[in-house]
């Protein structure tokens, strides 16, 4: 640390007369740099942030897509494609409300990933329309997985337009997103609440051209030369949020920049002997072969738990002792039983609850507190980490098999104002021999008849 200080002071003394102010300077043009920009940004805005699509006949010559009719209703309407974007329907007798139309997929598959249009500023469709009718409906179906289903044509909600046209003359007609309403039937059908009913363009899945409300019986023809939609990357509110967000970020470097150099050596002492000092801290409270913590770490752990606590408080210790652990050593080696040991740590930590406290208490015994616990959900938690330490693969080649390496668990619960570690670990230690004198590998609780000798 010495010497890093003595190089930070070497840095120092040998700085270059007039940097400082370099540094500066080059801030200070980045920042008229910035202003530059965001007047050059905010005047050619539209230009910025526009995009355009197209749908073409030659851009959708491979594109998904249905030709409907109400024979599908029940009518007896034929309708028949000359080319993409481009049909022809005979509307007849049968059916209600004769139509027939187009529908062009956004999404190749069909599916339920389209376009985002929230900030659609305009769709225009250039179109011949040779026919009876005065007008034609566009629909745009935006899929919800709400309450849209990729099965269900019907279920993506319906946004419907309607527009007068002149039959025989190619004519362009421009809508904008406000003139968009939902259809009332597809309301009616779907039976939504109302907030499912406004206007929604984030995932438009395909677009649909149709005959008008009240078109006649007879022939009806539609070429569409283009589908052109207007939208932005942003809208305007996004826009200048973007910039003031960015102006604010560099104002704020700034005055970072300006403060770190005066607090930057201070800054770094402080933070070194603080980590020190808790890296140190934290030592003292750790085991060093398992890196849970020790019965040190535990017993404070413990006592901050208590200490902020009013009332009664639930808790539940389990003690955990290895079965025949010296075995293990003597049979295969200290450096087996030390991994033994912290392979248990981590089935032991894996195991319990991020609040609860899990530590080495001595040798070859571990131990669990667990607050706010009743009896039955200690037990449970017991149960567990036994059955996972029997099924653990600890090893060792084929000498070792699963089974082999078991431990026995004694538990003691209690909900008092005043909980003392030490009682409650001599209580759990009595149900642990308890667990022992029944066959080991097993849970036991402890009970007021239990002794030490049990």
């Amino acid at each position: 640390m010495a010497l890093r200080t003595e190089g930070l002071h070497k840095r120092k003394r040998f700085t270059v007369p007039g940097l400082g102010l370099l540094a500066h300077a080059k801030f200070e043009l980045a920042l008229l740099a910035l202003l530059l920009l965001t007047a050059a940004a905010v005047i050619g805005k539209d230009k910025l942030l526009d995009r355009t699509l197209h749908f073409t006949p030659a851009s959708t010559a491979q594109s998904g897509r249905v030709l409907f009719v109400d024979s599908d209703a029940g009518g007896k309407s034929t309708i028949n494609a000359t080319a993409s974007l481009t049909w022809d329907c005979e509307l007849r007798a049968g059916h209600p409300y004769p139509y027939c139309g187009y529908e062009l997929f956004t999404d190749a598959n069909k599916g339920s990933h389209g376009l985002n249009l929230s900030n659609m500023r305009s769709v225009a469709i250039t179109m011949m329309y040779r026919g009876g009718s005065t007008s034609f409906r566009l629909h745009m179906k935006n899929f919800d997985a709400r309450y849209s289903v990729r099965a269900d044509d019907e279920s993506p909600k319906y946004l419907r337009v309607e527009a007068d046209t002149t039959p025989g003359v190619l004519q362009r007609t421009e809508f904008v997103a406000a003139d968009f309403g939902v259809a009332d039937w597809w309301m009616r059908k779907h039976k939504l609440a109302p907030e499912f009913g406004r206007v929604t363009f984030d995932n438009i899945t395909s677009l649909i051209i149709e005959t008008g409300t009240e078109a006649p019986l007879g022939h009806h023809e539609f070429e569409v030369r283009d589908i052109e939609i207007r939208t932005a990357i942003l809208s305007e509110a996004q826009f200048y949020s973007l910039v003031l967000g960015i102006w604010v970020i560099m104002i704020v470097l700034y005055l970072g920049y300006r403060i770190s150099n005066l607090r930057r050596a201070d800054h770094e002492r402080r933070v070194l002997a603080a980590l020190t000092l808790s890296e140190a801290q934290e030592a003292a409270r750790r085991d060093h072969l398992t890196g849970i913590l020790n019965r040190r770490g535990l017993i404070e752990r413990f006592d901050g738990v208590v200490e902020h606590r009013r009332g009664p408080v639930a808790l539940a210790v389990i003690l955990i002792d290895i079965d025949h652990f010296k075995k293990l050593n003597d049979t295969f080696g200290h450096t087996y039983g030390d991994r033994v040991l912290t392979d248990v740590a981590t089935v032991i930590s894996r195991n319990v609850r991020v609040v609860d406290m899990v530590a080495r208490w001595g040798g070859e015994e571990f131990i669990v507190v667990c607050a706010d616990n009743d009896r039955r959900g200690a037990q449970r938690v017991a149960e567990k980490i036994r059955d996972c330490i029997e099924n653990f693969d600890f090893g060792q080649s084929d000498q070792v098999k699963p089974g082999q390496v078991t431990a026995s668990f004694g538990i003691h619960w209690s909900n008092t104002e005043t909980p003392n570690l030490a009682d409650l670990v001599e209580r759990a230690d009595t149900a642990l021999c308890a667990a022992k004198a029944s066959g080991r590998n097993c849970v036991r609780t402890h009970r007021p008849a239990m002794s030490k000798a049990a």
